[in-house]
């Protein structure tokens, strides 16, 4: 008997996955469409915190991650390191640091403290273990979507396989999570409204000899107008010797040129990182990509659905991309299980639609915004100009709290609003 989804979901990255995981909990059926063959390792999001380890725990996967994962809780923002002695650099003079949960209740394993380190990839492979392993869900490789259509009761998707095959697929849902070049977000007919900023983005993890600052503060936002960058280990530390990082940072269109990008990415790594020269380092992956801050009018189309990057993009500094990304699925499986499972009406799809756009307008895209602009706009040597750095180095309680307070207000609490409908219509 041929497996009849429940809902579809276009793209196999980690917020679509993670959505068919919450769905599968609760006894939905879900296909996966994924356009690659073979799943391939990217440098992109990597930092799981706050109100998505809630999320992770509810897919039953947060221990698994914590397990996998590097635990950091300190943050620090840098000048451009600097020279010491002819053969040596060491970091940059601090500015200032913060460690979020100091006078949290909260400790070392708990859900809630602290950033877990841990590559998309990485997180990838574990909720993909989960779905083969059950029998509510299937994922298919290989299958580029090429075509929507929508009627009253159910969604078709249209696509074609390695072979240059079409196959239809048809559920009563039908969910683009193909990221930010979506062919779901345009054959919905939707815009994707804002602007790209001007540089190209490296990602790049790398091996290299230095050890992160021994103040603790590891994760290291670096504000430079010309060298901005954010480095953070991505595996146990070895005070002492070579580290891997992940290392993000801007060039131009023009030293990204194929004819002078790998001579341009070593310079740019002799004035950003810190130790011995000549400089030694392994790069394993490097990735070029282009910053956005963008948005749909709509997240909801008929009965189809966006999430995640095919809804909004933004800028990563702050690493609220994927963490936006997986909280839209977080709130959407539990929209979806009112509906399926408890016969709610539709319009609970509308509110969480018309809810997740407000997050992103509202608290993600001017945070993301602001973050990047700290880098590379403040000026080293007058950070209290910025805001949010003269609260940290200030030590301002009040407004830190008001920080955490707008951290927790990215997610979305599907049965909050289904009570507050609920009340509306008594």
């Amino acid at each position: 008997m041929a497996f009849q989804s429940q809902v579809i979901i276009a793209g196999g990255g980690p917020t679509g996955l993670f959505l068919a995981l919450r769905l599968v909990l609760r006894g939905i059926r879900v296909t996966v469409l994924e356009k690659d063959a073979v799943l391939h390792p990217a440098v992109r999001a990597l930092g799981y915190f706050g109100p998505v380890h809630f999320a992770l725990q509810r897919a039953g996967i947060f221990n698994e991650v914590q397990e996998k994962a590097l635990f950091l809780t300190g943050f620090s923002w840098r000048k451009r390191a600097k020279q010491d002695g002819p053969n040596e650099k060491q970091w940059g003079d601090l500015i200032a640091a913060w460690n979020p949960w100091e006078l949290s209740a909260l400790e070392e394993g708990d859900c809630g403290c602290g950033l877990l380190c841990l590559g998309q990839d990485k997180l990838r492979e574990i909720i993909m273990s989960k779905l083969i392993a059950s029998d509510l869900a299937q994922v298919l490789l290989g299958h580029e979507v090429i075509g929507l259509s929508q009627g009253e009761h159910s969604a078709t998707i249209t696509t074609v396989d390695v072979s240059g095959a079409e196959k239809q697929f048809t559920a009563p849902f039908v969910i683009g999570a193909d990221g930010g070049k979506s062919r779901m977000r345009n054959l919905m007919g939707l815009p994707l409204d804002g602007f790209t900023w001007p540089e190209t983005i490296i990602a790049s993890d790398i091996y290299v000899n230095f050890s992160p600052p021994k103040d603790g503060m590891a994760t290291v936002y670096v504000i430079d107008p010309v060298d901005w960058a954010f480095i953070c280990p991505l595996a146990e530390i070895n005070y002492g010797g070579s580290n891997l990082y992940r290392c993000t940072f801007p060039m131009s269109p023009e030293e990204c040129e194929p004819a002078v990008f790998d001579d341009c990415l070593k310079k740019k790594f002799e004035r950003m990182f810190p130790g011995a020269r000549p400089l030694k380092y392994e790069l394993r992956r490097c990735q070029q990509y282009r910053s956005h801050q963008r948005q749909v009018p709509n997240y909801l189309v008929g009965r189809s659905i966006l999430v995640g990057d095919a809804a909004h993009l933004n800028a990563p500094w702050g690493g609220l991309g994927l963490t936006t990304g997986l909280l839209d699925a977080d709130s959407l499986a539990d929209a979806l299980n009112f509906v399926i499972n408890d016969g709610k009406p539709l319009s609970i799809l509308r509110s969480w639609a018309d809810a997740r756009h407000a997050v992103f307008k509202d608290f993600i895209n001017p945070v993301s915004t602001a973050n990047k602009l700290r880098c590379h706009d403040t000026n080293p040597d007058d950070p209290k100009s910025d805001p949010f750095l003269k609260a940290v180095m200030e030590q301002d309680s009040s407004a830190l709290q008001e920080v955490n307070a707008g951290l927790d207000r990215m997610a979305t609490d599907m049965a909050d609003i289904v009570m507050g409908q609920s009340l509306s219509n008594l």
